[in-house]
């Protein structure tokens, strides 16, 4: 037993061994594809992420493609004017006709004007000595016109010029004083104007893209109009010119905070400075370049978000991203390339490798890893108990064959002695003597049949040689057969006999297997008398009793019974209940495992039960016919 405790010990830890063996690189396996499923995710996140950059930047040009073409007079009240004094209606310009402005995602249907911007506020203007004017209010000579909501458009170029000052946009050029001559005599080179500008952007440190724009001289007119300047007399001095005047535009830049972005571009009128721009509401515009990748947040199942940053957090679209993986990062095209852009995703979506799917990719990896050890495992542990289960079987039958030979030395020796004493004393014995030795020679004869039938009728059952004989027949003649024939042997133990039958017994007939229910009573009796040797009441009961359209036998002793845990176990071959170093009982523990098989092979089915005290042993027979 020692022996094979420790080879059981050795047998787990080989199996154990090569479960890490194998386990291991796989875990390590499973990782790194876990590692590689999760870049690759990452990779198709961020190319999604660099088509909602591109979308954005190309918001961004188109939008400021349209405002970089508008006129330089556009940004004036009057755009034409031919001669104020001759009573023509002068042309405006297209920002002052269509005042209030608001941008084309308004919800407002009373507005015939919009603009290509999102969160639009306004245009301005900041004139060579720093005056702040807007296309929504009339300036120089014309300031005294009436018109309809100037208490409102006088709101709006407050609240533009509060904004602009706020991000400390100035006129940086240098007021030129107006010289009559010069104006009504020359016209600007516009050459000249784009070196002066260069040499203006070279102070910034950045080259920029300039174009030229002629004005009319209906326009140019108008410009002197608005622009006249009241003399010491108090009158608007409103000078004549004709020709044209070539401008110089820069493109736009851009300046932000918190809440604004404004959009400003240089202009040089002859050796003039002009700045003119328009603000926009920030949240709004960032939420417009990407309209059709924030429209998807509405839908709670979307895991992602837009995360816009300047010198710190601007604003952001979609999840919390303090639950999500930054899967890209990148700055938003000029002018607004201060901003940058990041787009992150929800940590369980960028496992799964997309939005919209049953389980995860790397759950899946996880489940699949999870089987494989669970099949490794369970295979080696079933190859283990396969293994144990063989040594239990090698230990059980050294064990049989241990017992069988006990049991067939015991009743050969005493035989041997028997016989002996007769020959060589048999003159000198009486007849009592030679009777109980001849019924003790008898009696370990019939112990030692028995143990030998025991044995050829398993070998019997387990090479499926055993041929049921059933029959129909009447159970209590079988009963009392065996009561007959054992009656003596189990008095011979020093037990008694009690059997007890219905009383409608006696016409009950079965089909069932004669030699096999003697065989199942003669082992289920010799357990009773073996184990219940030591009980305080030595009797065997035998009875046989109907219960509906069945009949059952019972055997029953006082002994010990078996232990609950053990109940399941005792029908094993060669299994006792008692350690085979310390038993005290005689026994192969092939008993009740051939009871078993012949109650299988003849349809019939056994039951154990605690009689406490004692044991009952149920054989049920087929149903009545």
């Amino acid at each position: 037993m020692l022996k094979n405790r420790l080879i059981k010990k050795r047998l787990v830890l080989i199996y154990s061994a090569i479960f890490a063996v194998i386990a291991l690189p796989v875990a390590g396996l499973l990782y790194d594809s876990y590692l590689h499923m999760q870049d690759e995710s990452k990779a198709e996140w961020a190319m999604h992420a660099t088509q909602v950059l591109k979308m954005a930047n190309n918001r961004i040009k188109d939008d400021l493609a349209i405002e970089n073409k508008r006129s330089f007079m556009e940004y004036r009240f009057i755009k034409v004017a031919k001669t104020i004094s001759a009573g023509e209606q002068p042309t405006y310009s297209d920002l002052a006709l269509n005042f209030p402005v608001t941008s084309c995602n308004s919800d407002s249907s009373k507005l015939d004007y919009c603009s290509q911007y999102a969160g639009l506020i306004g245009h301005f203007q900041i004139d060579p000595d720093g005056v702040f004017s807007t296309p929504y209010l009339p300036a120089g000579a014309l300031g005294q016109v009436q018109l309809e909501n100037k208490d409102i458009r006088e709101s709006f170029q407050n609240r533009l010029k509060f904004i602009v000052r706020d991000m400390g946009i100035k006129n940086k050029g240098t007021a030129a004083t107006l010289d009559t001559s010069k104006i009504a005599g020359e016209s600007s080179n516009a050459l000249d104007q784009l070196a002066n500008e260069v040499d203006l952007s070279k102070s910034k440190n950045r080259k920029k893209r300039m174009r030229v724009e002629r004005t009319s001289e209906q326009e140019q007119f108008a410009f002197n109009v608005e622009s006249a300047k009241m003399d010491t007399s108090g009158l608007y001095r409103i000078f004549p010119y004709v020709g044209t005047m070539d401008i110089a535009i820069e493109s736009f830049q851009a300046e932000l905070n918190r809440q604004y972005i404004v959009f400003y571009r240089n202009v040089l009128r002859g050796e003039e400075n002009f700045v003119q721009g328009f603000v926009v509401d920030l949240r709004e515009y960032l939420r417009s370049i990407v309209d059709l990748e924030v429209g998807d947040y509405a839908n709670e199942d979307n895991h992602l978000a837009l995360k816009f940053t300047y010198k710190g957090d601007l604003v952001s679209f979609g999840i919390d991203t303090r639950f999500a993986v930054k899967v890209f990062e990148e700055n938003l095209a000029e002018p607004l390339n201060a901003i940058t852009m990041s787009v992150y995703v929800d940590k369980s979506v960028q496992e799964a490798g997309g939005n919209g799917q049953i389980i995860s990719n790397g759950q899946l990896l996880f489940l699949i890893g999870g089987i494989m050890f669970l099949l490794l495992g369970g295979g080696l542990i079933s190859i283990y108990r396969l293994t144990q289960s063989q040594l239990n079987l090698a230990q059980k039958r050294q064990d049989f064959i241990s017992a069988v030979s006990h049991e067939l030395k015991t009743p050969l020796t005493t035989i041997k002695m028997r016989a002996e004493i007769l020959q060589t004393s048999y003159q000198k014995m009486d007849d009592a003597k030679r009777k109980r030795s001849f019924d003790q020679i008898a009696s370990e004869s019939d112990r030692l049949t028995r143990l030998i039938q025991n044995v050829l009728d398993l070998s019997k059952i387990d090479g499926n040689r055993w041929v049921a004989n059933i029959r129909k027949d009447w159970p209590k003649a079988v009963l009392d057969d065996f009561v007959t024939m054992y009656t003596k042997n189990i008095e011979d133990h020093g037990f008694s006999l009690t059997v007890s039958c219905d009383s409608d017994i006696d016409h009950v007939q079965l089909m069932m297997d004669r030699d096999a229910v003697m065989q199942i009573l003669t082992n289920l009796v010799d357990n009773s008398l073996k184990f219940s040797k030591n009980a305080d009441y030595k009797m065997i009961i035998i009875e046989m009793k109907t219960e509906g359209d069945h009949v059952y036998l019972a055997v029953r002793d006082y002994g010990p019974g078996i232990p609950p845990s053990e109940m399941k176990k005792v029908f094993q071959e060669f299994y006792r209940v008692e350690n085979e170093m310390t038993r005290t009982t005689k026994g192969t523990g092939i008993g009740l495992s051939m009871v078993k098989k012949l109650c299988a092979l003849s349809n019939m089915k056994i039951e154990i039960e605690n009689a406490n005290p004692g044991l009952r042993t149920k054989i049920h027979f087929p149903p009545m016919v």
